[in-house]
This record gives structure tokens, sequence and C-alpha cells, in this order.
């Protein structure tokens, strides 16, 4: 006699949600093989040993659209292939973790010399963190930064950074105002506002290039600035202006 399992049933043997298991059974990655009269899903023994390779799948780190592959095909080189682009995955994911223990050693170093050092200070440098572990920039174009930012001292950077918030906040006012991007005022202050964006990148185009890239494909880093996406393009239509 064949045994079967309401999805409630499977949900407490399983551990798993009745939600999730109907959301299998809606992308048809996992369904019951019996309804009962009443339109009720039963799952039997075969069914449980399937959804068992697919939690074991799951836990490897695979997609769902991977695995749905996988247990569609049955097929062995597919499987395989799967496996390999998994195995790829995680030891990049081990590179970027062993890159941010580096990174967090060098950060508690730099935390025991600055006793006054900022959550919001703190921000920023993880976002830098976040830059080092990025494709945007090459060694030696982060080694460029980092050595202009050795060379300046403590106070100058308070100091650049409270002109930035001013030209961002001034910026912003414009904006609400309804002021045209084509403006002098506008103009100037976006100007200025390039000058200390870019100055890390000592004139480098390169860098400037591939940190706008940066920041267009992760906005969040641009956020705790205040720099919306909004008011991005409205600094970069008046530095447009102001080229030609």
């Amino acid at each position: 006699m064949t045994i079967y399992w309401k999805v409630g049933e499977l949900a407490r043997l399983t551990g798993l949600s009745i939600r999730t298991l109907r959301y299998y059974d809606q992308i048809k990655l996992f369904s019951p093989s019996d309804y009962t009269a009443s339109g009720h899903r039963r799952y039997s023994q075969t069914d449980l040993q399937k959804l068992h390779k697919i939690l074991v799948l799951k836990q490897m780190g695979l997609s769902l659209e991977e695995i749905k592959e996988i247990t569609e095909n049955e097929d062995y080189h597919s499987a395989i292939e799967t496996v390999d682009k998994q195995i790829d995955r995680i030891r990049e994911d081990i590179k970027i973790q062993q890159q941010l223990l580096s990174q967090l050693e060098q950060t508690k170093k730099e935390l025991a010399n600055n006793k006054d050092i900022s959550i919001k200070e703190l921000t920023t440098l993880f976002e830098l963190m976040k830059m080092n572990r990025s494709k945007y920039f090459s060694n030696s174009q982060l080694e460029e930064m980092k050595m202009y930012y050795d060379q300046v001292d403590t106070n100058t950077l308070k100091d650049v950074e409270k002109e930035f918030e001013w030209l961002l906040r001034n910026l912003r006012l414009e904006k609400e105002r309804g002021s045209s991007p084509k403006s002098k005022t506008v103009i100037e202050l976006a100007v200025r506002w390039k000058n200390i964006t870019y100055s890390f990148s000592k004139n480098n185009p390169e860098i400037e290039k591939n940190a706008e890239a940066f920041y267009a494909d992760n906005p969040e880093a641009a956020l705790q600035f205040g720099l919306d996406t909004g008011l991005y393009l409205y600094i970069q239509e008046a530095l447009k202006t102001s080229d030609d």
C-alpha cells in the first residue's frame, strides 16, 4: 500500500513551509504525484526522495532554476557542468572573503591609531573596501588612490568633507528651486563638486571613468553621501554645459 503525505505533513517532515511547497509546485520544480478527489495535494515516497535531492542541491548553493534543469534532465554531464559553475562561484566567494579579511585586519589597525573615528567615517571606509573588491579598479589604480589619501592629513580631509557636503546641499537646493543646470551658479557648484570628487584620481581620466562606472552600478554607495540618481544627473548636466 502506497503511503501519502498531505502538504502540511510534508512541511512538518522536511521543515519547509507550506508556502514554499506550493511555490515549488507553481514553478514546476516539485509537484505532488497525486491529488485527492477534492483537489488536495498528496505526496508519495518517490516525491519525498525527489524533494530530498532538491534540498541537497539547494544546500550546495544552486539556484532553483539550476536545480530544476538538473532534476528535469537527469543528465550527468549537465549536472557536472552546473556543479563546476558552483565550484567556480565558491572559489570566487572565498577569494573575496579572503580580501575582506585582509582589509578588516588593516581597518582594525587604522582604528587602533584613530580613537575618534566616527560611524560615518567607518561606513565610508567600508565603501572603499567594497571598491577594492570590485572589478572596476586595477591594483595599481587602487594603490595610487590609497597613496593619495595616506598623504592627506586628517584635518584637511575633514575640511574637504564639510565642503563636499555644503556643495551637495546647495546643489540640491538649486535643483528643488527649479534652477536650470545651465545657470552660472549651478555650473560653478558642479565644477567645485567635481574637483573634490575626483581629487583622489590626481587627474587620471581612467580612474575617473572607472569611478563613474562603479557608482552607476552601485548607487547605494553614493546615497550615503546624499547623492541620489536625480541629483547626480542634474550635476552631470551642469558639467556637460561647462565643457561646451
